[in-house]
């Protein structure tokens, strides 16, 4: 809808400047008013395609949503009372109304498989209710803390060995 509101309004835009020009070049006598209409109508043409594919490469790099939907996703999950903490919100545009959330949890301890995937589809129902742009959800359930991982022992060997 954007895209056709503004190529309508640089149509519109641009043929009242074509007329403008024509007309007033006629009435004053100065033909040098048509051809300065035709470069303004140029310049007009030049700057709707610039913001068109400026718009238009954010979609297709995957623009992220704006702050505050990530803010308010990141209080919807804060509520459950299953989550401990959360990590990563992590959003991308994929369309006007859609959106892809990915999100890292870290549960409460003592929660069994059952009890997570129960709490898992909870969140994701609460937030499409708050939400229905949001389509598609991950939820990574992660620990968040102390995930270094560390190599074997035979891996530590044989890189301090390349470093030599």
């Amino acid at each position: 809808m954007f895209t056709v509101f503004l190529e309508d309004s640089a149509s519109l835009l641009g043929t009242a400047l074509a007329f403008l020009g024509i007309f007033l070049g006629h009435m004053l006598h100065n033909p040098s008013l048509d051809p300065s209409a035709s470069i303004l109508i140029g310049i007009l043409l030049g700057a709707v395609a610039v913001l068109l594919g400026r718009e238009s490469g954010a979609l297709l790099v995957g623009e992220r949503t704006n702050r505050a939907r990530i803010t308010r996703l990141g209080e919807i999950i804060r509520a459950d009372p299953a989550v401990e903490k959360v990590g990563d919100l992590l959003t991308m545009q994929l369309g006007p109304d859609q959106v892809l959330l990915t999100a890292n949890i870290k549960f409460r301890r003592g929660m069994n498989v059952q009890q997570i995937e129960s709490t898992i589809n909870r969140i994701e129902n609460h937030i499409q209710q708050k939400d229905p742009t949001i389509e598609r959800i991950f939820i990574e359930a992660d620990p968040l803390e102390g995930t270094t991982r560390r190599l074997p022992e035979s891996d530590e060997s044989s890189k301090r060995q390349h470093r030599r």
